[in-house]
């Protein structure tokens, strides 16, 4: 989280600096497991701090809003960090969130997957029993059988864009449940259970981690027609990162708070 947003605030510093720099696609694991909430998200509400505590999971506050995430090792997670008026990623939150998510589509099409966009109409649903992030799609965020496969949510600073996003390469939907807070566990884990599936569900066999990356790669370069290139965080950046680390990332007081989004633009 920490490197995310160091990626996006050193690329607002070098737009405002006159600079264009290039976006950033970045793809990564979790080992061992960590909770996300929205950064407008009641942690007080929605988070067992005493399950957390005795399974040894991490909870920490996304810089990107919509609901609660376990990360575990069945999860390919991505982040881009883009000019708002870049061509490939530009319009309105809606407008962008479509096209990045075609680009999931054509990753997913690399895996023998084939996905479909939520409708236009989708923001998040009424009947929603939890603060699970799976438990509903928003509007162009990526389904299969009208099940979510990827959660994304984006914010915005300054002409630039992060887009934050969870791919489920496997699920463990009871796993979820023992570090959040529910007034019926064993119905919001039935109900959850039918609203979201992973890739090895939809392709009927297991993605490893390399695999699914190399695909989404091969995805997006070639939905944007683009060359990626592979490169490593500036020490500026790492710099930063660890900056956030104590001021935010590590720091309860901030966790604990609900956060003000930079723009009021969010999805997920």
């Amino acid at each position: 989280m920490a490197l995310d947003e160091a990626l996006w605030q050193q690329y607002v510093r070098q737009l405002g600096e006159g600079q264009y720099p290039a976006p950033v696609l970045r793809f990564y694991g979790w080992q061992p497991a960590a909770l996300s909430l929205g950064y407008a998200q009641r942690a007080e509400r929605e988070v067992d701090f005493e399950a957390c505590s005795r399974l040894g999971i991490d909870w920490i506050r996304r810089p990107t809003g919509g609901r609660a995430i376990l990360h575990d090792t069945g999860e390919l997670t991505y982040s881009l960090v883009a000019a708002t008026d870049d061509p490939r990623f530009s319009g309105g939150v809606l407008e962008s969130y479509r096209k990045i998510s075609l680009a999931l589509l054509e990753g997913l099409k690399g895996l023998g997957v084939v996905a479909e966009l939520a409708g236009k109409d989708r923001r998040g649903s009424h009947d929603s029993l939890s603060a699970a992030c799976f438990d509903a799609a928003s509007a162009y965020e990526v389904s299969w059988q009208d099940r979510k496969l990827i959660g994304s949510a984006q914010a915005r600073q300054r002409g630039v864009l992060l887009q934050q996003g969870t791919i489920l390469l496997s699920v463990d939907v009871p796993r979820l449940f023992e570090v959040l807070r529910s007034t019926d566990r064993q119905e919001a884990i039935r109900h959850v259970a039918t609203r979201l599936t992973s890739i090895e569900l939809a392709r009927g066999g297991a993605a490893s981690y390399d695999e699914a990356q190399a695909a989404f790669i091969r995805g997006f370069a070639s939905h944007f027609t683009s060359q990626l290139v592979q490169s490593q965080p500036q020490f500026t950046e790492l710099e930063l990162a660890e900056q956030l680390i104590t001021q935010k990332y590590t720091n309860p007081g901030w966790n604990l708070a609900r956060q003000r989004p930079s723009t009021s633009l969010m999805l997920g």
